[in-house]
């Protein structure tokens, strides 16, 4: 009898354990869409190193390195956003 008590009490302890932490993974989950879903709304941010542009009339100009900054279409993101969701899954 002792021992089916302990038996009992391990396998509720183990059952309740098993739920709370499954209740965490649905948090975490969240919070993961919302960080790819801020990632994909941040603007791409590139250096373009220097480079010789080459005018209509065969002259040349030097044009300095600068950052340049794309950011994505709507498309581009669910696309990217399915992608990245499914790869999970």
């Amino acid at each position: 009898m002792e021992k089916l008590n302990k038996l009992f009490s391990i396998t509720i302890i183990l059952l309740l354990s098993s739920v709370s932490y499954a209740q965490k993974l649905d948090i975490s989950e969240s919070k993961h869409i919302q960080k790819t879903v801020q990632k994909l709304n941040t603007p791409n941010k590139m250096w373009v190193n220097g480079s010789w542009k080459i005018k209509n009339n065969g002259t040349r100009i030097w044009q300095k390195g600068h950052w340049k900054f794309e950011e994505k279409t709507f498309q581009q993101k669910s696309q990217l956003f399915r992608q990245k969701f499914n790869n999970r899954v």
